[in-house]
C-alpha cells in the first residue's frame, strides 16, 4: 500500500515550503536586531531618542510605500522571483553596514536598505505564493507561511538575549551572528521557481465568476 500525504501537507508545493523557510530565517535575523539596535544607538553611539524614533519611523515608511510600487512592477513584468531575490539580497547587504556602523547615519542607511528590501520583495512574494497553490488551499499556504514567519520572530529575540548575556552586551557580535540567517534566506530564494504562466492564469480565472456573480446582483 502506498502511503498517502498528510492532509495538513496537501497543497504545500516546493515554492510554498521554500518561501516559508526563507521567511523563517529572515525574520529570525530581523527580530534579533529589532530590540537590540535602539540599545546600540543609545548606549554605544550616543544617539538621542528623537533620532532613534526617526530612524525607525522613516525605515518603516519606506517599506510601506515601496510594497505598492514593486507589487505593480512585478505584475507588469510577471517576474516574481527576481524581485524576491533582490529584496532578500538588499536586506542581507544591510547587515554588514550595521556591523561596521560608527555613527547613527550608518545605522539609518542600514535600516533603510533593510526596509527597501522588504518593500521590494513582499508583494511579489505574496503573489507567487498565491500562484503556487490551488485556490482551495490558498488559506492553508498563507497560514503555513505566516506560521514559519512567526517561528523566526520568536526565536530571534530569544537568541539575541542569550547572545548578549554570554558576551556581556556585545552588540556587534549579535549583528555578526544575524548575518548568517539572512544570508541563508537570500540563498534559499534561488530554489524558488517562477510560477508557470498557465497556472497564474488559472488562479486569476478562479475569481472571474465571483466578480460576475456580484455584478449581476448589483445590476
Amino acid at each position: 500500500m502506498q502511503s498517502r500525504p498528510s492532509p495538513l501537507l496537501t497543497g504545500l508545493s516546493r515554492n510554498v515550503v521554500v518561501l516559508g523557510l526563507v521567511s523563517l530565517f529572515q525574520d529570525l535575523s530581523s527580530e534579533m536586531l529589532y530590540p537590540v539596535v535602539p540599545l546600540f544607538l543609545a548606549t554605544v553611539l550616543g544617539a538621542p531618542m528623537t533620532v532613534i524614533g526617526l530612524i525607525e519611523g522613516f525605515a518603516e515608511f519606506t517599506a510601506a510605500i515601496l510594497k505598492a510600487v514593486f507589487g505593480k512592477l512585478s505584475d507588469r513584468f510577471q517576474r516574481r522571483r527576481a524581485f524576491i531575490s533582490l529584496g532578500y539580497g538588499l536586506s542581507a547587504m544591510s547587515r554588514p553596514v550595521l556591523l561596521l556602523a560608527n555613527s547613527w547615519g550608518f545605522v539609518l542607511a542600514a535600516r533603510l536598505l533593510d526596509r527597501l528590501g522588504k518593500g521590494v520583495r513582499t508583494s511579489p512574494r505574496d503573489a507567487l505564493l498565491a500562484a503556487s497553490a490551488p485556490a482551495e488551499h490558498r488559506g492553508k499556504i498563507f497560514g503555513f507561511h505566516r506560521a514559519m514567519d512567526t517561528i523566526g520572530a520568536v526565536i530571534g529575540p530569544l537568541l539575541a538575549i542569550r547572545l548578549l548575556a554570554i558576551t556581556d552586551n556585545d552588540y556587534r557580535f549579535v549583528f555578526l551572528i544575524a548575518v548568517i540567517p539572512t544570508a541563508c534566506a537570500f540563498l534559499l530564494t534561488f530554489l524558488v521557481k517562477e510560477a508557470k504562466p498557465e497556472i497564474a492564469a488559472n488562479q486569476a480565472a478562479d475569481h472571474r465568476p465571483l466578480i460576475t456573480d456580484h455584478w449581476s446582483l448589483i445590476t
